[in-house]
This record gives C-alpha cells, sequence and structure tokens, in this order.
C-alpha cells in the first residue's frame, strides 16, 4: 500500500506523520516511546486510511532542544497541530489508537475531538495516572538532574536497578525494561529527553470522565496481564476513576505487543468498520 510522510508545523514545531491508504476509514495512531509510527501497519485495509503520527524526538517530528527543559510541549501545542493536520487530510471524524507514551498525548488532546472522535482504543497507555512515581518524577528538577547523569553512566542505574530487584523493591521485569534502553545509548538518550519534555502533558481523569460521558464513543483499554509497565491494576484504577470499568480488555502477554501473533488478537478487539 503506499505510503506518504507528510508534515504540519506551529512555531519551531514541526509534527510529522505517516498516510498508509485513502479509504473511508479514517485511523489515528500515536506510537509509543523508543517505537515508530510503522507499527501500526498492521492496521492496513483496502477501506482503511491511517494516519499514524511520529511523536516527538522520533522519526521526522522535531522541536527546538530548548523546549527539552524549558516551553515544555503541552496539550494546547498537540491539539492545534492536530487540528491542523486534521485539516490537511481533510478528516472530518476518526478512530483513535495509540499504545504506551503515545497513550499520554491521546488523553490530552482528547477532549479537544471528542466530538470527531467515533472510537478510540488505548493499548498499554501511559498518562492514566498523574501521581505515580514517573510522572512525579518528571516534574522534580533533582530527578531529572539525576537521570541526565544516568544518560552519562548507563551501568549505575543498572547496578542500582539490579540492587533493588534482588531486595524485591522492584520487579524483575523493570530491570529487563531499563536494560532495553541502556544497552541503546541514543534510544536511552531519547527516553530521557522524551521523559523531561513531555512532563507538562498531563492527562485530566475528570475532563475524560465528562468527555466520555457526553459523546457515544466506543472506548476500549487494552493491556497485557503480564505487563509490569502498564500494569492491569492502573487501567482499573484508572477506569473506576472515569466511570469505565467495563472498557478494560486483557491480553495473556507483556509490555511488547507488536509482534505478529499478537496483532491478530489486537485487530480482533478493534472492530472499526462497526462504528462507521
Amino acid at each position: 500500500m503506499k505510503r506518504e510522510i507528510k508534515s504540519v508545523a506551529l512555531e519551531d514545531i514541526k509534527l510529522s506523520y505517516e498516510v498508509y491508504g485513502d479509504g473511508n476509514t479514517v485511523i489515528l495512531c500515536f506510537h509509543g516511546n523508543g517505537r515508530s509510527a510503522d507499527d501500526f501497519k498492521f492496521l492496513e485495509k483496502n477501506t482503511r486510511k491511517i494516519i499514524s503520527v511520529h511523536l516527538f524526538l522520533h522519526g521526522y517530528s522535531t522541536f527546538s532542544p530548548h523546549r527539552i527543559h524549558q516551553d515544555l510541549i503541552t496539550a494546547e501545542h498537540v491539539e492545534k497541530l492536530l487540528e491542523k493536520l486534521l485539516l490537511k487530510e481533510k478528516v472530518k471524524d476518526f478512530h483513535w489508537v495509540a499504545y504506551s507514551q503515545g497513550g499520554r498525548f491521546t488523553l490530552s488532546a482528547f477532549p479537544s475531538f471528542a466530538s470527531r472522535v467515533k472510537s478510540m482504543f488505548l493499548i498499554a497507555p501511559d498518562g492514566m495516572n498523574d501521581n505515580n512515581f514517573y510522572s512525579w518524577s518528571q516534574r522534580q528538577w533533582w530527578t531529572r538532574k539525576l537521570f541526565k547523569r544516568w544518560v552519562e553512566k548507563p551501568e549505575e542505574l543498572m547496578s542500582i536497578s539490579r540492587v533493588l530487584a534482588k531486595g524485591k523493591i522492584i520487579h524483575p521485569k523493570h530491570v529487563s525494561f531499563l536494560d532495553y534502553y541502556t544497552s541503546d545509548p541514543e534510544k536511552f538518550e531519547t527516553a530521557y529527553k522524551t521523559w523531561s519534555a513531555f512532563r507538562d502533558l498531563r492527562p485530566s481523569n475528570e475532563e475524560v470522565r465528562k468527555t466520555l460521558d457526553k459523546h457515544s464513543i466506543q472506548f476500549k483499554v487494552i493491556v497485557g496481564e503480564h505487563d509490569q509497565i502498564i500494569t492491569p491494576k492502573s487501567a482499573r484504577n484508572f477506569l473506576d476513576k472515569i466511570d469505565q470499568s467495563n472498557a478494560l480488555k486483557t491480553i495473556p502477554y507483556g509490555h511488547d505487543i507488536f509482534k505478529p501473533h499478537i496483532e491478530k488478537e489486537l485487530l480482533a478487539l478493534m472492530p472499526f468498520e462497526d462504528f462507521d
């Protein structure tokens, strides 16, 4: 299927995206940290138009380096850029799919686009809890300084994480997750930059709840039963807060779900044409 890479801009910010197909069913996709827009190629079908966004600091989406520490990316930036994208692509309404960190972007911008959203499927989404350690640590100057140090000395972070795992303070899978990033210096640096630059993207559970109450949208949160990064428990807590306790769907996997045999299960959980 034909692939096109396009972009929209706002000030110094460029948001790039890929388009697959030209069908009537439009699906907007946001990938996760360290992943790519290609993750959603498995959704391709003759009747669909897939718009897969490159998250900032991934692919071709860029902004001025100073935004990593100040003048941070906000929901307002994301909303204005998405409005430009939808206008450029002549999109009236669409389905929304997001994975991991892409979920933080989606939940932050969703209230502004809800009247145009037919369905929303969040796969192991970040952004469900603004009070967890990940979100809290983003906002502390000293933790940002510490993580910057670990970008330069990843072996120090791995040594500490192994000790914490041995003492059963963190799960061993967290060590594997950290090892995945620290083993690749470029990937680890990107993870640090996104962690710092996106800390003002803070979805409001109350706004999400009110928006879902107001609009008739097919909504699901899909989480791996063995996911130690975005756990089923965190998803249940989030869904209870937004009065969507029946929206949870679990699959028997971990956090890394973009594999052929798992993609088939995801497709079964996302029947887009049923809502057109």
